[in-house]
């Protein structure tokens, strides 16, 4: 069945004002809390033949493609299916939730976008179109700001556990070098610093191989927008952590590995300083066999005098490391400047 173009045009301005108002609903204090696994999506749909047939291959084609980044393929999202039957107060109280529904009285196609429904913290999307065809336009138009609402709720989560734990300490630290505070678990140690640079490392013990996460902070003066070049972002690390960041063995050293995977850069505003380029990519050990990913955000400070990274990366060898990325993604999005006394 073919679409309409001139009513799929006035379909989208209409669309806009659906999509975002209804995200903007307050959170609601009294709610329960919501449950379900970090990076984990309900899909309900009518039947399960949607879920097995183009409708599903749809929603997992955009919510399990591969994180960029990563030395392997690791999906985005972890994805399960229900019937719309069987969605009773249990599934209602998990965190993320899509729901597909296919009503032919429905002359419109509508979208549904709803912050804590049934728990706190808790996104739901809902889209209900007349047919298939009717849904894959309209998923299609809005497919990467549901992908995002999912993103922004899962950095949530994981920061207002982040806030709880948080150390006092390392906030201080941070303040005095390079203006601004960031939610840090009391896990992290300083491993080595300067004025204009420090690695903090945590170790989580697991039963067969401990996994390392680490942060990287530097500072350089702002001098053009050159800085922000891919080239520059890249130099500048291996510079920094072929000095600061040694090896288990001699002449060993960490490096941006280029071999596998190439680097990813995303130049956005959607970051507390505003203007920032993301990196995403690998890093190695040069001399030895270490290796993992890694996830920067490079930004100028409010005051525009010194350009700013925050670096982290993940070693865990024998395991998957999305959930550790997206906690360091999470950290990253608490920064908050403060203004320096000594300044």
């Amino acid at each position: 069945m073919k679409i309409n173009s001139i009513f799929l045009l006035s379909l989208a301005l209409a669309m806009a004002m659906l999509l975002f108002l209804p995200s903007c609903i307050n959170e609601d204090q009294g709610k329960d809390r919501s449950t379900g696994k970090t990076n984990e999506i309900l899909v309900v749909t009518d039947t399960k033949a949607q879920w097995n047939g183009a409708i599903g291959d749809t929603l997992r084609a955009l919510l399990e493609q591969e994180m960029p980044g990563m030395p392997q393929s690791e999906p985005l999202f972890k994805v399960l299916n229900v019937e719309k039957d069987d969605f009773n107060k249990t599934f209602k109280k998990l965190h993320s939730v899509f729901i597909v529904h296919i009503d032919p009285s429905f002359d419109e196609p509508l979208v549904e976008m709803k912050r804590d429904l049934w728990t706190s913290p808790q996104q739901v999307i809902k889209v209900t179109a007349r047919n298939k065809e009717w849904f894959f336009a309209i998923f299609n138009q809005y497919k990467e700001i549901f992908l995002k609402k999912f993103k922004d709720l899962e950095i949530e989560r994981t920061n207002k556990y982040f806030h709880m734990a948080s150390s006092v300490k390392l906030k201080q630290i941070l303040i005095k070098k390079f203006g601004f505070s960031m939610e840090l678990p009391g896990g992290f140690a300083i491993a080595r610093q300067t004025d204009d640079f420090i690695w903090l490392r945590q170790t989580i013990q697991k039963v067969k191989q401990d996994v390392e996460m680490g942060i990287i902070v530097y500072k350089r003066p702002y001098l053009d927008t050159l800085v922000f070049q891919e080239e520059v972002i890249l130099n500048t690390r291996d510079s920094l952590t072929k000095v600061h960041i040694a090896g288990p063995s001699e002449g060993s050293y960490m490096a941006v590995s280029t071999e596998v995977v190439q680097p990813e850069i995303t130049k956005s505003r959607n970051f507390k300083t505003g203007y920032v380029v993301e990196t995403r990519g690998l890093w190695r050990v040069v001399n030895d066999f270490m290796g993992g990913p890694f996830l920067s955000y490079t930004f100028v400070d409010p005051e525009n005098e010194n350009v700013i990274t925050l670096d982290g990366y993940v070693y865990n060898p024998s395991g998957m490391k999305r959930n550790f990325i997206r906690q360091l993604e999470a950290m990253f999005h608490t920064i908050e400047f403060v203004k320096r006394e000594n300044k």
